[in-house]
């Protein structure tokens, strides 16, 4: 019965000792095994024993994700319970430290508000450019999680929305979202905070598939991308592709640019969109 018992604890005590080291950072498994053995007398962590003690705080309902090969905790069921209150004192920290201590302050402060996100009930970071890799990473994070975020703009308006992808678009990263059943491109510049929610989203959204016509030299050279394939078209010395799943905003962009060598043909929503977006430009130079 001793025995038993003394096995037991030695098993709790290594599942507690890979949610400590996962509390810490991120880790792929072969960093995972390294780093826990290297507080053993004898190395004892190897890939199962690692995967089955990931699966035993998952059945302790902490989540524990794996995003771009690496382990994290996402979600632990005792985390502190920060109040609105409480964000906005932590924010109000950050601002004086930045403002009044050295860059080896901040870093230290903004090391400290990463590790309070492991523990707490709600996860938010500052967007701004000392603090992109941490505020992207909750991006991501809650994209993989199927959680809804917070982008808090810089004019203290709040957007609730569901994340899809962050591009990086002329040095310029948007956030782009979907809110209110819109999709949006958000100019992280503009935006100051952004928290991850428990509340979950279902991703169902459906790929908008867009037709255009190329004409002349550009239908001839033209290449197609990943998402896009040719169908037919009656038009003499034109190509007609589809292109499915590309950001309307990043895709009109880069259709003005084809001049009126291109011409979108449908959705019919689209192609009334970008008769105004060209009609307005005219009006700016008086052509119309």
């Amino acid at each position: 019965m001793t025995k038993y018992g003394t096995k037991n604890n030695r098993s709790s005590i290594m599942v507690l000792k890979t949610l400590q080291m996962l509390l810490q950072d991120n880790y792929t498994m072969k960093e995972l095994i390294k780093n826990l053995n290297a507080q053993e007398a004898v190395p004892v962590f190897n890939n199962s024993i690692v995967s089955k003690y990931i699966n035993t705080c998952r059945y302790c309902n902490i989540e524990i994700s794996k995003l771009n090969n690496k382990y994290y905790v996402a979600n632990v069921p005792f985390g502190i319970e920060l109040t609105t209150g409480d964000i906005n004192l932590l924010e109000n920290l950050q601002s004086i430290v930045k403002e009044k201590m050295s860059n080896k302050a901040l870093k230290i402060f903004d090391n400290f508000i990463e590790k309070l996100n492991r523990f707490s009930n709600r996860k938010i970071a500052k967007v701004e450019k000392k603090t992109y890799k941490l505020a992207t990473e909750l991006f991501e994070n809650a994209i993989l999680e199927k959680r809804k975020i917070n982008l808090i703009l810089k004019n203290k308006k709040v957007i609730e929305c569901v994340p899809l992808k962050i591009f990086d678009v002329k040095n310029k990263i948007l956030f782009n979202v979907l809110e209110d059943g819109e999709e949006k491109n958000i100019d992280s510049s503009k935006v100051s905070g952004l928290e991850v929610l428990n509340k979950k989203f279902v991703h169902n959204f459906n790929k908008i598939s867009v037709v255009f016509l190329l004409k002349g030299e550009l239908a001839s050279r033209y290449s197609l991308r990943e998402n896009e394939h040719l169908v037919s078209t009656d038009r003499p010395g034109c190509i007609a592709v589809s292109n499915c799943g590309e950001n309307k905003d990043i895709l009109f962009s880069r259709l003005l640019r084809y001049d009126d060598m291109c011409e979108i043909i449908s959705p019919k929503s689209y192609r009334q969109e970008m008769k105004q977006i060209l009609k307005e430009a005219l009006s700016n130079y008086g052509e119309i």
